[in-house]
């Protein structure tokens, strides 16, 4: 009888001995799984009070990850890589987090940014931002890229280049509200923003890498190089070309940019803009009888920046235009399109 009082006593007792450490650990677990699927929104949290004060990141080492030798179905990097891109979207289909690798590539001549992007079925703005890309043909041959596993936009900390400071006025004002992680590559801060595009105004001056004319239409009155200056009568180098057009004819910016400086009544010049591109370079208009922007605007190619005048030193209506490289001035016309046709030569 006590023996099977005692196998009584230690049947019922065991098993309550072992419940109350098993629904601890039961709960240990769903905190631990409630602070795993917190942490994300804890970090979106702390960003949304105070984007600035994050400096928790995730450092990329161009050198350290995985390299694609080519964009091909049988190359196995490359494989993994698109099966790292497909997880993500169906992560991002069922609302589920996602998780961000990179790997690296190097573009061949027969690379576009169109043609890698859609390789990759990674949006061309996720990689033209990430790798500091300012336009459509800035992807430069034998120059290694980042390729993220992610769609969306990289928006630096520091913008340096005009699509950048572009996104980066768009973006700021809202950050507090989206989803972002923090990235620090080649020594620049960037927030990545899940499955962001680049709207309507982004796209256009992106894809705006061509030069467009400043007028519609004019004649040259001036040629660039050396020539006698019509207020002095002596030999003097002509930095521009000189195109005579009807005073208060509209002048439009040559390429996208922005406007880093606009004078009224310089003596020389008069009134005049400069705009920045990129590679730089920058444009100049010159002799303006009125200017429709101001210092800090982001303009596409064909935007309206002015009107043809004579202020300064200008003996008659006409636009001085001027294209320089590195503060080196270089001919406007080797780099205009349909020259002569669209000048009415």
């Amino acid at each position: 009888m006590q023996k099977l009082r005692r196998l009584f006593f230690t049947a019922v007792l065991v098993p309550l001995f072992f419940a109350q450490p098993r629904k601890v650990y039961a709960l240990q677990n769903k905190n631990v799984q409630t602070i795993v699927n917190d942490r994300h929104i804890s970090v979106s949290k702390t960003v949304q009070s105070s984007p600035s004060s994050v400096r928790k990141s995730i450092t990329l080492q161009t050198e350290k990850l995985p390299r694609i030798p080519r964009l091909s179905s049988y190359d196995d990097v490359f494989k993994q890589y698109g099966a790292d891109v497909e997880e993500n979207y169906k992560r991002a289909a069922a609302g589920k987090i996602k998780s961000v690798q990179f790997y690296t590539y190097t573009p061949t001549a027969d690379d576009t940014l169109f043609t890698v992007a859609a390789a990759c079925s990674i949006p061309y703005e996720t990689i033209a931002t990430v790798n500091g890309i300012e336009n459509i043909g800035g992807m430069t041959e034998g120059k290694t890229i980042i390729l993220p596993t992610d769609a969306g936009l990289f928006v630096p900390e520091t913008p340096e280049s005009s699509i950048e400071i572009l996104i980066e006025k768009k973006y700021f004002p809202v950050m507090e509200n989206l989803t972002k992680e923090w990235y620090s590559i080649n020594g620049r801060r960037f927030y990545f923003l899940h499955g962001e595009r680049f709207g309507s105004t982004e796209r256009a001056y992106f894809l705006d890498a061509d030069f467009k004319m400043p007028l519609d239409a004019s004649w040259l009155s001036s040629a660039y190089g050396m020539r006698m200056s019509p207020l002095s009568g002596e030999m003097r180098f002509h930095r521009g070309i000189d195109l005579a057009a009807a005073e208060g004819a509209l002048v439009y910016s040559c390429k996208s940019g922005s406007v880093i400086r606009c004078t009224k009544g310089d003596p020389i010049y008069g009134n005049y803009v400069v705009l920045k591109h990129d590679k730089g370079m920058t444009s100049i208009y010159a002799h303006l009888s009125d200017v429709f922007v101001r210092e800090g605007d982001i303009v596409t190619g064909r935007a309206r920046i002015g009107r043809v005048g004579k202020t300064g030193a200008a003996t008659g209506p006409h636009l001085h235009f001027e294209i320089r490289i590195n503060g080196v001035s270089t001919d406007p016309r080797g780099l205009l399109p349909d020259y002569g046709v669209r000048q009415g030569r």
